[in-house]
């Protein structure tokens, strides 16, 4: 590689030049509806983006498999005649590595939609990720995730909450809502 030069404790200043190819390219988002029996005109939103910048164990792939597996239960209810409260969409963003353009380009197709009826957006991005349970919500959903890790039991023993569990480490390390 390039000779690597000690310039000392201070600031440095690099001048670099990058030719890169400029391409134009089609995306394609994958959608998927399923429209709600009492409040069709609600949304609960989730989603996660396919592409990766390396092998992407964790990042996406961790998401996608959990969004697949979300699809196949509810397909499966869906045949035995079940419907959601609310409308159920399942989104699969295409270049989200780029500086988000898939999901960027549908929220500004929708926007005027998404604003007024949707109740919650649930990212699946990084699915599973080490082995510990962690959650982070906007601050709106602080409450529901606080009483929703309540009623999760502790995968461990089985005799406490998540939320004990939670709050028997560093909280704000696992759960900005507790």
């Amino acid at each position: 590689g390039a000779p690597v030069y000690r310039l000392g404790p201070g600031p440095a200043v690099l001048n670099l030049t990058y030719t890169g190819n400029e391409t134009i390219a089609t995306i394609q988002n994958v959608i998927s509806v399923i429209e709600g029996k009492e409040e069709p005109d609600r949304y609960v939103i989730l989603g996660n983006h396919r592409d990766a910048w390396t092998f992407g164990a964790a990042d996406p792939n961790s998401g996608t498999a959990a969004l697949l597996e979300l699809a196949q239960r509810l397909s499966k209810l869906q045949n035995k005649g079940w419907r959601p409260r609310r409308t159920i969409i399942l989104c699969n963003w295409d270049a989200e590595e780029y500086g988000l353009i898939g999901s960027t380009e549908w929220v500004e197709e929708n926007r005027a939609m998404l604003t007024s009826r949707t109740v919650a957006y649930l990212n699946v991005d990084v699915g599973v990720s080490g082995s510990g349970v962690d959650a982070s919500a906007t601050p709106q959903l602080d409450e529901l995730l606080k009483q929703a890790s309540k009623k999760v039991q502790n995968p461990d023993n089985g005799t406490e909450s998540l939320y004990d569990l939670w709050m028997a480490s560093d909280s704000s390390l696992v759960c900005t809502s507790c």
